[in-house]
């Protein structure tokens, strides 16, 4: 007979048993978040860093170094505004992905939850150029 502690863990996957297993969130928490993330429709990077669940910086942190894309400082770059207009606003407010700037045939994107590969794709299709994903914090991502 299953625990209710490991159906906990069973329901989690990737990214968010992480953050169980590195003890940033306990499994109820995780689950209650994931839950509440999705009934309201929003990243769960956004849900955790809303509800102040887990620290913007230490979730970016994580996430850079579980997924293997750079960490980068919002407040440390220009970014060219001629990227926000290459992008429907409607993309940038549904994905919570920011444009930031465009090197030959690639758009770097500052993204929060690295796991929404949807709004890579979707900034890709409509864009026509291939994305790459600069991982930051979600509150600076939030204000930007």
């Amino acid at each position: 007979m299953e625990t209710a502690r490991t159906q906990a863990m069973v329901n989690l996957c990737g990214f968010t048993r992480k953050l169980v297993h590195d003890r940033l969130l306990t499994e109820e928490t995780a689950v209650e978040a994931i839950s509440c993330s999705s009934a309201a429709g929003t990243p769960l990077a956004s849900y955790l860093v809303d509800n102040k669940l887990i620290d913007s910086y230490i979730l970016a942190e994580t996430a850079a170094l579980e997924f293997g894309i750079p960490l980068l400082d919002l407040d440390a770059i220009d970014y060219d505004p001629q990227s926000l207009h290459d992008v429907d606003a409607s993309l940038i407010t549904k994905h919570h992905a920011l444009p930031l700037f465009k090197r030959g045939n690639r758009l770097f994107v500052a993204v929060s939850d690295p796991t929404n590969l949807q709004a890579l794709d979707e900034i890709t299709f409509n864009v026509g150029v291939n994305t790459e994903p600069l991982l930051v914090e979600e509150d600076k991502l939030s204000k930007a």
